[in-house]
């Protein structure tokens, strides 16, 4: 119940946070929209005073200009040299700056749009500011900025400053202006109620909006709360036949966990059940952890190579089914390595019908002890009892591969076939345990002399055979000198000083076993007629 209440919080968090993220972005957009209704009129009243200002360069820089009157226009009493006699029929009158602007001003109003020129501290009474410009000249003189603008209900005023030129101080230079000072500014209104009825229309629009996404999202919002009322139900009905299952597969762990052996339980390919036993070897508390840590019940176990192999997914198919196809034909197992200590499990699964699916319970078997038993059996068929070499029958295995190997790689092999000098002398005279020193010496010293990779074993009585791979005859005498050498300075604690007598032969690829050891029992048979403690090739 608290996590469906947890759901329903959440649900209506979401619903006011997108209520407001989106109301925002309307609010937003919406303002950037009326920013850009504005900037419409800005730029449009920059324009004109854009244009006047040009107008006034243009008749600063002739320092006023003279025209003929009109409708017997009287000179502008406040300007120097406001007349211009040219003869007797014609007198021209100066039209300076200000006085042209407020003369184009008085031509250009028409509805809707009209300007004039004013000043803080006009020459003309006539120029007198009215309110907004008196503000905006106070704002220019306060902020040193460069323009000015107020939007009403239904005019758009704006004022751009004049600044004091060389050309403007020949008429204002006795009011006290310097170079780059303000002294006026020339105002604009422009009629903004279509700027009004455009921000009307954002305004509503952006209302309007806000109304159907409010309506959308609590629509879905509504949706989502009823689709969470009926999962509840269903969660409740769910839980009471999960409740109903969960006594059953309690019946059933029970039953699992009686056995000692791994066992498992797969509906297909889908592990259903582990019993206890096999969770506190792994150390895992429920089969959910378990399955977290393992993708396959075979992952946590180390697939062992060749026929033994038992993988994932054998050809395709799954190894549940594999295992219960092969399990009598192959000698399938399992190794686990856990606190240092190997184990080997061998599986076996069974098939049983369950609600009229196929249920496989597949046991692991611990065999452990069985394989080190006999893995001892077989150490002990192929190795020497006195020497713990490998014997004759390991050899010969051993010979066979090696030989493949060199025809494989066209890498050398050579052999090395020892026999002790007059050892049957030893036993006679110093009994069979000197003799038995005196093999076990002999196997030491090859050992300790040998490379690694090289192997020994004892071919019977008092002969040694060594195979060495991936070497030539020449290194082969090398090491067989080497050996005999060593083995002769050994001091035995009765017979004294012995000596060996070794036949080398190399590889010859393609041949048999038997024709290589022929030649390599020829060669030692030489060395023992050649006067022994030798090395002889073959």
């Amino acid at each position: 119940m608290i996590k469906n209440l947890y759901k329903h919080i959440i649900l209506y968090i979401v619903f006011a946070l997108s209520v407001f993220a989106l109301y925002t972005l309307i609010d937003v957009f919406s303002k950037k929209n009326l920013e850009f209704q504005k900037e419409i009129l800005v730029t449009q009243a920059q324009t004109h005073f854009n244009n006047q200002v040009n107008t006034r360069k243009w008749n600063a820089s002739y320092g006023g200009v003279y025209v003929k009157p009109q409708n017997d226009q009287k000179p502008n009493p406040y300007l120097k040299d406001n007349i211009l006699k040219v003869d007797e029929n014609l007198t021209l009158i100066k039209i300076n700056p200000a006085w042209m602007t407020r003369q184009l001003s008085e031509l250009s109003n028409v509805e809707g749009f009209h300007f004039r020129i004013t000043s803080l501290n006009p020459i003309n009474p006539n120029n007198t500011t009215s309110p907004f410009e008196k503000k905006a000249l106070e704002y220019f003189e306060a902020t040193k900025m460069r323009e000015y603008y107020e939007f009403g209900d239904t005019v758009f005023n704006y004022m751009g400053a004049l600044e004091t030129t060389q050309d403007c101080l020949y008429c204002h230079r006795q009011q006290g202006y310097k170079l780059g000072d303000i002294r006026g500014g020339i105002s604009l209104s422009l009629e903004s109620s279509k700027y009004n009825a455009v921000a009307d229309r954002i305004k509503r629009n952006a209302l309007m909006l806000k109304f159907f996404v409010l309506i959308f999202l609590l629509s879905i919002t509504l949706l989502i709360h009823k689709q969470l009322k009926d999962n509840e139900k269903l969660e409740f009905k769910v839980a009471s036949r999960t409740k109903e299952i969960e006594s059953t597969k309690e019946l059933l762990q029970k039953i699992l966990d009686s056995e000692l052996s791994f066992l498992v339980l797969c509906d297909g390919t889908e592990v259903k059940y582990v019993n206890k036993t096999m969770l506190d070897f792994f150390g895992f508390e429920t089969l959910s952890e378990l399955k977290n840590r393992y993708s396959s019940i075979l992952d946590a176990f180390e697939a062992l190579e060749g026929e033994h192999s038992l993988n994932d997914c054998i050809e395709g198919e799954h190894w549940t089914k594999y295992l219960h196809r092969e399990q009598s034909t192959k000698e399938l197992k399992l190794m686990i390595t856990k606190d240092g200590v190997t184990r080997y499990f061998k599986p076996h699964v069974k098939d049983i019908l369950l609600d009229n699916k196929t249920v496989y319970v597949i046991i692991f078997d611990d065999i452990t002890n069985v394989l080190k038993q006999i893995h001892k059996l077989e150490h002990e068929a192929s190795t020497d009892a006195l020497t713990k070499l490998p014997n004759r029958a390991k050899f010969n295995d051993v010979l066979l591969k090696e030989m493949a190997l060199s025809d494989e790689s066209a890498a050398p092999l050579s052999l090395i076939f020892i026999d002790i000098d007059y050892f049957k002398r030893v036993n006679d005279n110093y009994g069979h345990d000197e003799g038995d020193n005196v093999l076990i010496g002999l196997s030491e010293t090859l050992l300790s002399t040998l490379r690694q990779g090289d192997f020994v074993a004892r071919w019977g009585g008092e002969e040694f055979i060594v195979v060495l791979h991936s070497t030539k005859l020449e290194q082969a005498v090398f090491i067989a000198e080497k050996i005999r050498v060593k083995f002769e300075k050994n001091h035995f604690p009765i017979s004294a000083k012995q000596t060996i007598s070794c036949g080398v032969t190399e590889y010859i690829h393609g041949e048999n076993k038997d024709t290589l050891l022929k030649r390599a029992d020829e060669a030692l048979y030489e060395a023992k007629e050649e006067g022994r403690n030798r090395v002889v090739v073959k």
